[in-house]
């Protein structure tokens, strides 16, 4: 198979380098019209470390191809000998030499989901040493569980200051409890057990919907594979046939982000194709905090309109409200009339991001794993840096309702995980840019 991955390059001028970029928003304006979700990087880079089992090549199709840790991760499955294309959205994989390389090449300490070669490598009995991976810097991310499940299953793992390395002669099934439901974790385990001999259980798995998906490729692709309510049951098959195609599901984090931009700017929005199934529980706070949030025709439509009210969150695993999304509720919480509460029960080190949004004179305080925060404030805008993926989305849309100019610095925080946010916020009616 040919590679026509001309766009993933070594080279230090790749589309993925924001490092000197800024963010520039002028704030006051409604958002209006319809925006389209890119496929989920949560869902879309397990799929394609997962899709380099397979014997035939695997198509996926919706990959958000222009998300830096999308283009990092399959440079790095490509420069270690994976057969992976790239054409439109959609990414065709299979195993083909991977690995031929027992380093793993040095841009993995850039990425969190770099891990993940770890079930790989394991599952195809091969050798790797991985630098330790990188991602938002959250607080203590631990990576213990990945190191305990694949000791389960038989691979040899070594730890030291350099990285993690793995080497794996024969997987076998076991019975593995994590102390806490990690989503990575699973996936490692999930991408390892499918080849091991005999069956494996993981008690306490992370089964939210990216997981899920990934359950429903591996088993197109020729697992046996059951996952639902925290439970991870694998038989161990020979080899993945691959030879599939599907589609990556949508953002559902992007689609909780452009709800709060509605909802701060008094705005109305349609997202279409897509609907309420993965976002219950954050529709349910969108809800108390005001918004008006409903499906039509296939669509989901918001207005906030409405005034705004307080409310107070609690992140839990799913179905909860995940961690990731606790930034992008403190803006909205920043627009409601009263004082909101926000804890989180996973990252206590994730309010790195609300000594940016003082600086926009937001009346917001963090101890602990708590934030309180109380809206209705004049804000102004303000220079400020995206302390991490989320904390940088928080960033825009304050910037978004607040009076001034709003310059964002480390965007390229941002673009690990929105794909195109700031031409989709344009569209919208957002004055913002690039520069």
């Amino acid at each position: 198979m040919s590679n026509t991955i001309t766009n993933i390059s070594t080279n230090k001028n790749t589309t993925y380098d924001y490092k000197n970029k800024k963010i520039v928003i002028t704030g006051g304006n409604n958002l209006y019209g319809d925006v389209e979700l890119s496929g989920a990087k949560n869902a879309a880079l397990p799929m394609i470390v997962a899709a380099c089992l397979g014997e035939k090549e695997t198509r996926l199709t919706n990959v958000p191809i222009n998300l830096r840790d999308v283009k990092i991760l399959i440079q790095i499955l490509t420069e270690m000998g994976a057969n992976i294309a790239v054409e439109g959205n959609m990414v065709t994989c299979s195993k083909g030499d991977f690995p031929n390389k027992v380093n793993a090449p040095r841009v993995s300490s850039s990425i969190r989901y770099s891990l993940l070669l770890l079930g790989l490598t394991s599952a195809l009995k091969e050798k790797i040493k991985l630098p330790l991976p990188g991602g938002c810097k959250i607080g203590d991310r631990k990576y213990d569980l990945h190191i305990l499940g694949l000791k389960k299953l038989g691979v040899e793992v070594e730890e030291s200051d350099e990285g993690l390395g793995v080497n794996s002669r024969v997987l076998k099934g076991n019975n593995i409890e994590f102390y806490l439901p990690t989503t990575s974790g699973t996936e490692n385990i999930l991408i390892a057990g499918c080849l091991a001999e005999g069956e494996t259980t993981l008690l306490n798995a992370n089964t939210r919907p990216e997981v899920l998906q990934l359950c429903e490729l591996l088993k197109a692709m020729g697992a046996e594979v059951e996952c639902k309510n925290r439970i991870l049951k694998i038989k161990g098959v020979k080899e993945l046939h691959g030879g599939v195609t599907m589609p990556i599901m949508p953002g559902w984090d992007e689609a909780i982000t452009y709800a709060v931009a509605a909802g701060v700017t008094e705005g109305e929005i349609r997202i279409p194709n897509f609907n309420m199934e993965y976002i219950k529980e954050d529709v349910r706070y969108l809800r108390q905090a005001g918004l008006e949030v409903f499906e039509w025709g296939g669509s989901l439509f918001i207005s906030g309109k409405g005034v705004k009210k307080p409310f107070d969150l609690f992140t839990a695993p799913y179905p909860g409200i995940n961690s990731d999304m606790q930034p992008i509720f403190a803006t909205l919480a920043l627009s409601a009339q009263g004082i909101s509460s926000i804890a989180d029960l996973r990252f206590t080190d994730r309010f790195q991001y609300v000594n940016e949004l003082k600086k926009f004179g937001a009346n917001i305080h963090s101890f602990g794993n708590t934030a309180i925060i109380e809206g209705n404030k004049k804000l102004n805008g303000a220079n400020v840096q995206a302390t991490d993926l989320r904390g940088g989305a928080s960033c825009i849309l304050t910037g978004l309702f607040s009076d001034g100019e709003t310059t964002i610095s480390n965007v390229e925080q941002i673009y690990r995980g929105y794909e195109n946010i700031t031409s989709k916020l344009r569209r919208l009616g957002a004055e913002i840019h690039v520069q």
